[in-house]
């Protein structure tokens, strides 16, 4: 064997490889010009991760808090501390090396599909169009789009776990193992759980048809040392990201996927959201994909295209100009803005509340997949097909309840996730992978050509057949008005509905016919090849896998295209006149500590204002519960918010009272004690067009304080209800299982003092405050109680921490002078990143392992020969 051979053996691969390169810059081109997108959620990260960034910059390190946002928070899914993780070092050529964000992530999901069409044997051609075509699904570039970077990194490492599950089942330990614990320990590291979730669902029932086949060729042993080889691969897997997981396991737990410890609710709409165990079943079902709306996997405006088509925008215009020229009445109203922007979401007709676009895997896809149902044999045929339609059903969510509510209730952590239709995901790798596979079988000259031809006339007349019935006879198939068009009714009138239906039934009729004609060239060239036709495979194989290629390419240009990149200065979060005011006089009156109530965006919900500074605001998925009980009642719901603006207790001069008490007939006012315990000290109103008001709040607590009075609860109920119009500075609410801590012979010092101790370099993990007292009192501090990772040292030694005023910290201090100090020291993070190294060292021996054994045994089959 020479040198030669070897490396034309695996030029086709690296051609492959090279053209995934090619493919993922042409699609994202505009970024050669330095241009990005604008990604909702990615620029929710930059104002979440600032501070983050800048701590890492100025000291090389990375931290486990952010005092950026939420007036703090644990920042594990932002950017989390340094956990000694190969994958951390890995990810970086698997990305292109950052040659472009979202190109890097195309490129990786088309190696990953790649690798595991070729364990299938489907040869570099096949294999290369199956990967292109499973990238450009239009869920994964809709996503990109949105800025959904972790769960689209995740995605690209489904396909090759699976992959090295199979070449375990096979009997190819070695190289099944590696591939396996490669991908999974990558798809752990990518952070998406509720992705990997749904991996493992497809991994048990490809477990599971392989156990029927083993124990039908009564090969149960060699299933049982596969199981048991992937059980120790899955382990080693978790290894280098132990601390990553048990760190989120632990945050999770005290955040609304957790549940909530209150038996009591605030009448607000969020706190609906969640129960005792987990999220409720009405809000992790919302985004429910409707029955009907499946048929997008082949016609992707089955149920209209959604808030992101650019294709309809000009159809949008048009509509609302005809609006303008045969209603000027409706027209005239300020709503007619409102109406333009939304006239391109409201063509989307189907079950879910709204969405950027639909599931897309390709006409193509789907025509061949139904052919690969018929034609493909084996364990294979029945793991694809079970997992596409169990994939279908789950993703109908509230449509389907007597399935949905079972595994809601049943299966394990299945409660801690919403949007169940994510979970097509699954269903667009099974059906690529069974449409490339029944390529590569319909081409093998050892099939009968009436078996071909039957599975062929089956599979094109039910898939073409269905879109030109649609084309033809669309109202066979859809009606083209949903319950959100009643409020387009009520505003613009009945002539303008109708526009939209016509628009939508349009739409519809289109994508129907043009599905067709896809699936009719596929079904051509299939039928050209079974008849001798065409004599060349690979012909078949490439204009086939164009055609799919270009069908997806072009839905795809619907939803992300090169308008939808911006000059990098169009996109920078932009400070404004008020938080420069607030800014300037934090530094002239060097205030070390201090938050802002941001009203003039969408406060819970809008990072944008923890960019420039702390904010009780901001925007995370995964809020700590208990602060989110505070927001939900003190902060946004009438029933608990300010009732008494004369309260003689609060101070007279307090602008921000007056200021609700001049608007209290427009707004209500917030729990103005739970606003000066967070030590909101400036308070942003809209004040017109791009200009804002600050208000300073005169009462804030500042960073900590010494309490006259402790009051004791008995509950988290009583807990919360104690804050219903309380001063934080006469009291601190402790619930009594902190007693102990507090001593009893507490005597208040009004001379007392605490202040905070700057840092030379802002440290999100470590506080530092110096106090002077005549007695034993209890401070509170304005930071968020976490007992998974702070602890409290008063001279060098840990004293215990109290949870105070429900969310707060709080300490007993010592009579005397004494330096305080507040470490984010996670217990977990210190007892497991060595096992994150051993388990890193252990990954790369067994990559490596598997990568030199072939070598190897290349080089002592030729020492024999000789």
């Amino acid at each position: 064997m020479n040198t030669s051979v070897n490396i034309k053996k695996y030029l086709p691969h690296l051609a492959a490889v090279a053209a995934f390169v090619i493919v993922s810059i042409v699609y994202f081109s505009p970024a050669l010009r330095g241009d990005r997108i604008f990604q909702s959620d990615m620029s929710h990260f930059e104002g979440m991760s600032k501070e983050l960034k800048d701590y890492n910059e100025q000291s090389g390190k990375r931290v486990g808090w952010t005092n950026s946002m939420f007036s703090g928070m644990p920042s594990y899914q932002i950017m989390g501390p340094e956990t000694q993780n190969v994958f951390d070092t890995v990810k970086k050529p698997l990305t292109l090396w950052g040659l472009d964000f979202n190109a890097g992530i195309l490129f990786l999901m088309m190696l990953g599909f790649y690798v595991f069409m070729s364990v299938m044997g489907a040869g570099p051609l096949v294999s290369f169009f199956a990967s292109v075509a499973y990238a450009l699904g239009s869920y994964n570039i809709i996503i990109i789009g949105v800025g959904h970077i972790t769960k689209a990194w995740a995605m690209a490492m489904m396909a090759p776990v699976l992959a090295g599950m199979i070449l375990c089942f096979r009997k190819k330990y070695l190289s099944g193992a590696a591939l396996f614990t490669f991908a999974l320990g990558m798809q752990i590291y990518f952070n998406h759980i509720q992705i990997t979730y749904y991996n493992l669902i497809a991994a048990l029932v490809l477990g599971a048809c392989y156990m029927v086949y083993a124990i039908r060729e009564k090969q149960v042993k060699d299933f049982l040392k596969s199981c048991a080889l992937l059980l120790c691969c899955a382990l080693l897997a978790l290894m280098p990201n132990s601390t990553h997981l048990l760190l989120n396991s632990e945050y999770v737990e005290e955040t609304m996927r957790g549940g909530s410890e209150l038996t009591i609710k605030s009448d607000n709409a969020s706190d609906k959201n969640i129960n005792d165990r987990g999220l409720s079943i009405d809000y992790a079902y919302q985004w429910s994909y409707g029955i009907g709306e499946t048929f997008t996997l082949m016609i992707p405006d089955f149920k209209g295209g959604g808030g992101s088509d650019h294709r309809l925008e000009k159809l949008a215009e048009s509509r609302i100009n005809q609006l303008q020229t045969t209603q000027p009445a409706q027209a005239s109203s300020p709503q007619i803005n409102y109406v333009a922007n939304q006239y391109v979401a409201s063509t989307y007709w189907g079950e879910q509340p709204f969405t950027s676009g639909p599931v897309y895997v390709g006409a193509i896809v789907v025509f061949l997949s139904l052919l690969g149902f018929i034609l493909i044999k084996g364990v294979e045929r029945w793991w694809l097909l079970v997992v596409t339609v169990l994939s279908i059903l789950i993703s109908w969510g509230s449509n389907f309840m007597p399935l949905n509510e079972f595994l809601f209730n049943h299966l394990p952590l299945y409660n801690k996730f919403r949007t169940p239709s994510m979970i097509l995901v699954l269903a667009n790798v099974t059906l690529v992978i069974t449409a490339f596979l029944a390529l590569k079988q319909f081409l093998r000259s050892d099939i009968k050509e009436n078996e071909k031809m039957k599975a062929l006339y089956i599979s094109g007349g039910i898939t073409a057949g269905f879109c030109l019935l649609c084309a033809l006879i669309p109202s066979l198939f859809a009606g083209f008005s949903c319950s959100k068009d009643a409020l387009f009714e009520r505003m613009l009138g009945d002539s303008f509905i109708q526009a939209l239906y016509e628009d939508r039934k349009s739409c519809f009729v289109a994508d129907s016919f043009r599905s067709f004609v896809f699936i009719a060239v596929a079904f051509a060239v299939l039928w050209l090849t079974a008849k001798g036709k065409l004599k060349k495979g690979f012909v078949a194989i490439i204009v086939i896998g164009l055609a799919s290629v270009i069908d997806l390419w072009q839905v795809d240009k619907r939803y992300l295209n090169d308008q939808d990149f911006r000059k990098p200065y169009e996109m920078a979060i932009s400070s404004n006149n008020a938080i420069d005011s607030i800014k300037q006089q934090a530094e002239e009156r060097n205030l070390s500590h201090y938050r802002v109530y941001d009203l003039s965006v969408n406060t819970f919900n809008d990072a944008s204002t923890s960019y420039f500074v702390p904010t009780i605001g901001g925007y995370h998925a995964a809020k700590l519960q208990r602060y989110q009980d505070i927001i939900d009642f003190y902060l946004v719901n009438p029933k608990y918010m300010q009732k008494d603006l004369n309260d003689s207790t609060l101070a007279a001069s307090n602008q921000l009272r007056e200021f609700y008490r001049a608007y209290s007939s427009q707004i209500n006012c917030p729990n103005l004690g739970v606003l000066n315990m967070l030590d909101a000290r400036f308070v942003i109103l809209p004040a017109g067009e791009g200009n804002y008001t600050v208000i300073e709040n005169s009462e804030a607590c500042g960073a900590a304080w010494f309490v006259p009075k402790v009051e004791y609860v008995n509950s988290a109920d009583e807990e919360i209800l104690a804050l219903d119009n309380f001063n934080p500075a006469d009291k601190a609410v402790v619930n009594k299982t902190f007693a102990k801590a507090i001593d009893k012979n507490n005597s208040f010092d009004s001379t007392a003092s605490i202040e905070l101790v700057p840092q030379a370099v802002n440290n999100p993990d470590y506080r530092q405050y110096r106090t002077s007292s005549k007695t034993s009192q209890l401070a509170v501090f304005s930071e968020i109680y976490y007992d998974k990772g702070w602890k409290a040292y008063i001279d060098g030694k840990e004293s215990e921490v109290i949870r105070a005023d429900y969310v707060l910290r709080a300490l007993q201090i010592p009579a005397g002078e004494h330096t305080v100090e507040f470490r984010f020291e996670p217990d977990t993070l210190r007892r497991f990143t060595p096992i994150n190294l051993a388990g890193s060292i252990l990954v790369a021996l067994l990559v490596l392992g598997a990568v030199a054994m072939p070598l190897y045994k290349r080089l002592r089959e030729k020492k024999m020969k000789k």
